[in-house]
């Protein structure tokens, strides 16, 4: 996620008396990212991974989510789907794992 790279100040209201910190993450990022979907993509899948990465995009602010910690969630896919053999991914294990399968 990009960070808008300000800790300004914003104020709320008609008087501006309620100061609060401006997010330090780029309020734009998650639409910039939802809208390179290409042309093909189909209305459907434009909904479903639109979605998908609102929710993850959530998720990672939420949970402040460090490298370290993403990358380990990338060992850890790329480990699931490497399971069977190299040359054979099984990542769509992935899902029995996180009970989606269910």
């Amino acid at each position: 996620m990009a960070t808008n790279g300000t800790n300004d100040v914003q104020t709320n209201g008609p008087e501006g008396n309620t100061a609060k910190p401006a997010h330090r993450f780029d309020p734009n990022f998650t639409d910039n990212v939802v809208n390179t979907m290409g042309p093909n993509t189909t209305e459907r899948n434009r909904v479903v991974l639109g979605s998908l990465i609102r929710h993850l995009h959530d998720f990672t602010r939420e949970v402040e989510l460090t490298i370290d910690e993403w990358m380990a969630g990338v060992h850890f896919v790329n480990a699931v789907g490497q399971i069977y053999s190299k040359t054979r991914n099984e990542a769509h294990r992935v899902s029995d794992i996180l009970g989606l399968e269910s």
